[in-house]
């Protein structure tokens, strides 16, 4: 017995999701690992044009606009200092911008400060020093005359990575969040009519896992601002989580489904109602969606709230194979998760003298746990069939007892 069309309409709302997560991750990514190309490969940026070396630098002004120019700026020196490092030496020189903005830049050169034709001796010896900035970050420091080629250049390793951080965590947080509903609708189009357990953890867990895995890559965009720091996060993360839960889901299916509940028959004494239901194929496909009433030798179902007329048996004898909880593939009607406790007679007047029967049944009551008695048609229509018989736990007694009765009333 299968569920309905619940899962196709879960699986197409998943998969929708997943379809417009991961779409939007996609142009992120692309433009994350653009910002960090143009942000790091500034050499191709400033010497290469239309594919070919010009030699010249796109600085802006009237050919180039901002943002893919570099601008100039012509500053002031204040102070130079030096100190070596093993086989560098580490230069500071301290500027004075425009508005008298003051400026430290600090860069490394294999070069020796004694060499005045270096960017360092030439600051010293009072040349012009010029600033180009690339994208808010300084990529290279000119000294030297404007005219000619008589200039000394040192490039900067500055990466800032603020141009790619924002967007690649995002890209990453939107995979976890785009990857997970995939899963999920995968698995409902293909295991979740025929899953057994109530509890579907085998999508709810991985999509779990897999939102988790894009949160760590998020953070590293934030820690190690590289395209391989991410991918490389998000697929260990993803690896980590998943493998453990499915371990374990495959472990918790194998000790969860085997398990049986041992509940004693006892014979009732009066006909009263359960709120149960009969779920089987053919003639035991009941359309009445009616309370079951079960009696010392007679079990079915009927319209009448008060079971006064129209009690309808069931079409032949059964066999109680097993007592079980619901399993998701079951019909909804013998797996709900709250049913109406039962009451007695007694109780029932006093409810029906104060209320409509069809209003009080849709007051809220103590949640109950419902059981599932797994049947066998001995004789009659249908015979050899499974029926399911579901009903509260307190009231699977009575039920099991019915159904003996009536079996032996009828062999």
């Amino acid at each position: 017995m299968r569920s309905g069309i619940g899962d196709f309409v879960r699986a197409g709302v998943c998969l929708l999701l997943a379809v417009i997560l991961l779409g939007a991750s996609w142009p992120l990514w692309q433009f994350a690992q653009q910002a960090r190309q143009d942000d790091v490969d500034f050499s191709k940026v400033a010497i290469v044009e239309n594919g070919h070396r010009t030699g010249q630098l796109k600085v802006c002004g009237d050919v180039y606009r901002k943002p893919n120019c570099v601008q100039r700026e012509r500053v002031t020196l204040r102070d130079a200092n030096y100190s070596i490092k093993r086989s560098r030496t580490k230069y500071t020189l301290e500027l004075t911008r425009s508005g008298h903005r003051t400026l430290e830049v600090s860069y490394s050169e294999y070069r020796s400060h004694e060499e005045r034709d270096s960017v360092y001796g030439r600051a010293r010896a009072g040349e012009p020093v010029t600033l180009l900035w690339w994208r808010g970050s300084v990529r290279m420091i000119q000294a030297g005359k404007d005219v000619g080629d008589d200039r000394s250049v040192v490039r900067t390793s500055h990466y800032p990575g603020r141009l790619f951080t924002a967007p690649a965590a995002l890209a990453s947080a939107l995979w976890g969040l785009g990857l997970g509903p995939l899963w999920a609708g995968m698995w409902l189009l293909l295991r979740g009519r025929r899953n057994p357990l109530t509890m579907a953890w085998q999508w709810l867990a991985p999509v779990l896992a897999l939102a988790t895995a894009g949160d760590i890559g998020a953070l590293a965009a934030l820690v190690e601002p590289r395209p391989r720091a991410v991918v490389l996060s998000f697929a260990v993360a993803a690896v980590g989580l998943l493998v453990p839960a499915l371990l374990w889901l495959r472990r918790w299916t194998r000790t969860r489904l085997p398990r049986k509940c041992d509940v004693e028959p006892v014979e009732p004494v009066e006909v009263h109602a359960v709120d149960g239901a009969v779920c089987g194929t053919g003639p035991w496909k009941l359309a009445i969606r009616g309370p079951l009433y079960v009696g010392p030798d007679v079990i079915g179902t009927t319209p009448d709230p008060g079971a006064k007329v129209a009690l309808k048996p069931l079409p032949g004898p059964l066999r109680v194979t097993t007592v079980r909880p619901p399993y998701r593939s079951d019909p909804r009607a013998v797996r709900r998760y709250s049913i109406q406790p039962y009451l007695d007679e007694e109780a029932r007047a006093r409810r029906a003298a104060n209320t409509h029967w069809y209003n009080s049944r849709s007051q809220q009551t103590q949640p109950t746990h419902p059981l599932v008695a797994v049947c066998e048609v001995l004789d009659g229509p249908g015979r050899g069939s499974e029926v399911l018989i579901g009903a509260p736990e307190q009231d699977m007694p009575e039920v099991l007892g019915a159904i003996a009765a009536h079996a032996r009333r009828r062999s």
